[in-house]
């Protein structure tokens, strides 16, 4: 009796020894593709430099081209005069559709007095 207790005591040893050697070697596949998984989204310092190159490079570009908020309302201001005296001289599409007509009325008129005349003359 004394060998199965000893027995059993061994078996369930190994058996609880095998459980946590299970748990922590799935503990540390867990925490490998995690590391795995960090290294793939971060940059290395090469990338880093070399993006930060780009993006000063992109900032002189800008500074070089960059046109101040004053020129624009300025041009903005000239479109916005033009755009007034236009409508001041010029005649929009309805009016000058009625003057058209106007003009159309009083050559009728005219062709009709003159067709009276050559009929009467």
């Amino acid at each position: 009796m004394n060998e199965w207790i000893i027995t059993t005591a061994i078996t369930l040893g190994i058996g609880v020894i095998t459980y946590f050697l299970k748990r922590t070697m799935s503990l540390v596949d867990r925490h490998s593709a995690q590391i795995q998984e960090i290294r793939q989204q971060t940059a290395s310092r090469e990338d880093l430099k070399e993006q930060t190159k780009e993006l000063k490079e992109d900032i002189r570009k800008i500074r070089e081209d960059y046109t101040p908020r004053n020129t624009h309302q300025k041009d903005f201001d000239e479109c916005r005069k033009d755009i007034k005296e236009i409508r001041q001289n010029y005649l929009t599409k309805d009016d000058f559709i009625r003057e058209i007509s106007k003009m159309d009325r009083k050559l009728d008129q005219m062709l009709d007095m003159q067709l009276r005349y050559f009929k009467e003359g």
